[in-house]
């Protein structure tokens, strides 16, 4: 296998229109094209007013997105679309707008509002000034607004031309659940804001497991696991488009209030890769 690519498409309707569960299918067919989904489960999700279509799949045989882009996007039907896309021989989710092909495209930076951490000893050796909370489990909590980029890799047993009615195998006991299907295998974290929060992530030695969440939901596990080769170290993604942090992004849907400082922004933009 190759190519195994992990897409999260987001298609506005023009304002004065809405997208049912009929187009949003429509809108699926046309992505997937003759060949579907590559080694990735479909996943459609509407918004509940009708404003715009969420879709999971895999690109990795079916080029048909950059058809539908250049022939749907802008017209009278649909305002625009975004795309985050992780590559499996890369480590980090880029995001793109309007042109699968030749939009310009940067790293996508997601946002968390709480760590969870499980320690060897007391508190976390990291952020003493801060107010960690401990909790009747034995972890410690602290909320903290901050912000990280990875890869979410929705890869699964589906065959290389899964259609929306494949049905997803049963997740390993360590996936990750996330909004779409689970996460079985995660990439670490880059550019972690606040950067005291980033010796915690790998492998640190007094920690044994550290949760990043958002708005209740956790997006991103890092712990010790038991697979096939042995104990290690692993991390499970569940990032969506609910925290995502591009200022791209955040200033189309309105939520400028979430945007991270233009440093932090600037140091994606710096980052292997780009």
């Amino acid at each position: 296998m190759s190519n195994i690519f992990t897409d999260f498409i987001r298609v506005y309707a023009q304002p004065n229109r809405r997208i049912d569960e009929v187009e949003a299918q429509w809108i699926t067919w046309q992505l997937l094209g003759p060949h579907g989904s590559y080694h990735v489960p479909v996943v459609i999700r509407c918004a509940p007013a009708g404003q715009y279509v969420d879709i999971q799949y895999g690109s990795g045989k079916s080029p048909e997105i950059v058809d539908f882009c250049e022939n749907h996007v802008g017209y009278w039907r649909y305002q625009t679309i975004w795309g985050r896309h992780f590559d499996e021989g890369g480590t980090q989710d880029e995001i793109w707008r309007d042109d699968a092909n030749e939009g310009p495209r940067r790293h996508c930076r997601y946002g968390f509002d709480e760590v969870r951490v499980i320690t060897t000893g007391e508190r976390p050796a990291v952020g003493e000034q801060e107010r960690w909370q401990r909790g009747c489990d034995g972890s410690w909590r602290l909320p903290i607004a901050g912000s990280y980029r990875t890869g979410n890799d929705r890869y699964a047993y589906v065959g290389s031309d899964a259609t929306p009615t494949t049905k997803p195998p049963v997740p390993t006991p360590t996936a990750l659940p996330t909004p779409t299907t689970p996460n079985a295998r995660g990439e670490a974290l880059a550019g972690i804001d606040p950067p005291w929060l980033a010796p915690l992530a790998d492998e640190h030695p007094g920690v044994t497991l550290i949760e990043y969440r958002w708005r209740g939901r956790v997006v991103h596990r890092a712990r010790e696991e038991d697979e096939e080769w042995g104990r290690s170290w692993e991390h499970r993604c569940a990032d969506d488009w609910d925290n995502c942090l591009d200022p791209d992004f955040l200033r189309f849907v309105g939520a400028t209030d979430l945007l991270v400082s233009e440093e932090v922004y600037r140091r994606d933009d710096l980052a292997p890769g780009r």
